[in-house]
């Protein structure tokens, strides 16, 4: 259930929520999960990280409220209100947002895994990167026309609209991602090793992806550059989704791994989820992480998007005490 003083300062009014949170946000993650918030006015609250898995929202006022990587795990959207809402790297997944308005809502790399959209409004709102499957309920979501770049960031610019001019027809956009979906599933799904579709760091080029910069080097998301950043500030040695040649039981094979670290003469590997790492290929991602271990690399360790976006240093120092642990 939710934490009691969490669920109490917030009922005293957006306003004394936000002060307490500016005073605690170091120290405090909201734990709001199963809270009862139905019709509450939490326009504007800073919810960033909150738990609110299973909560009841129904018909609650979260306009341009920021739930950056919040959980919203089986919650009740019904009615809400979430127009401007910052749902960026949020789990949506399961979630129930029938009739739910998210116009010009950014959901930027959000989950929205067999989450119900039914009559939902997503006009206006970002969906880049947004991780989706085919048990995401879309029938008749109202959408004339959608973001595929950061609203938030850059603005509600027409060269990232779709469509470029006019409006999607009644029933369009959710018939259109239907069609889709199957070959977008594919896409993420699949990790060819030919040099058409690899650079030399063994980046996949994908047609929907969007490769990040940073000193020179390419990444697939902004939060993967902040920890790059985090790992250049400690000074060690670090290969960012790079190939490496490995043995598997099917012979000498290539294999990536997000960031292959060497602290203290020792190899570990980090892992940053993101909208390539989806449900579906979770599998296939620990059998990857078995092999590097049986190659010698003893500590492989995933972090999520949110956590290594918010608090890349605090991920990274995490990341070395396990290396401290398995190497002793």
């Amino acid at each position: 259930m939710a934490n009691p003083e969490h669920l109490a300062i917030l009922k005293q009014g957006v306003g004394v929520w936000n002060k307490w949170i500016d005073e605690n946000r170091r120290d405090v993650i909201p734990d709001l999960y199963k809270a009862d918030m139905r019709g509450h006015n939490l326009r504007g609250a800073e919810l960033v990280g909150a738990n609110l898995s299973e909560a009841d929202l129904r018909k609650a006022d979260l306009i341009g409220a920021d739930l950056i990587g919040a959980e919203l795990v089986g919650a009740d959207l019904r009615w809400a209100n979430l127009i401007k809402t910052d749902l960026r790297w949020a789990n949506l997944s399961n979630a129930d947002l029938t009739n739910a308005d998210l116009t010009n809502a950014d959901l930027l790399q959000s989950q929205v895994i067999s989450t119900n959209f039914n009559q939902a409004i997503l006009t206006g709102s970002c969906i880049k990167d947004w991780q989706i499957n085919s048990e995401t309920n879309l029938d008749g979501v109202i959408c004339e026309y959608i973001y595929l770049e950061d609203i938030f960031y850059f603005g509600e610019y027409e060269s990232k609209r779709r469509p470029i001019n006019g409006n999607f027809a009644p029933g369009e956009f959710a018939s259109l991602y239907k069609k889709i979906l199957e070959n977008t599933d594919l896409i993420l799904r699949k990790t060819p090793e030919n040099d058409n579709n690899i650079n030399n760091q063994g980046i996949q080029f994908y047609s929907n992806s969007t490769i990040h910069t940073w000193e020179r080097l390419r990444f697939r998301s902004k939060t993967e550059i902040k920890i790059a950043e985090a790992l250049d500030r400690t000074e060690v040695l670090f290969v960012p989704n790079s190939l490496a040649r490995l043995t598997t039981p099917k012979g000498r094979e290539n294999k990536e791994a997000d960031f292959l670290i060497c602290y203290k003469g020792k190899w570990g590997v980090l892992e940053v989820d993101g909208p390539f790492h989806i449900a579906e290929r979770r599998v296939e991602e620990q059998e990857r992480e078995r092999i590097f271990k049986i190659n010698g690399i003893k500590v492989v360790e995933r972090f999520g998007a949110k956590e290594c976006y918010e608090t890349p240093d605090k991920v990274v120092q995490k990341f070395f005490y396990l290396m401290e642990i398995a190497y002793s």
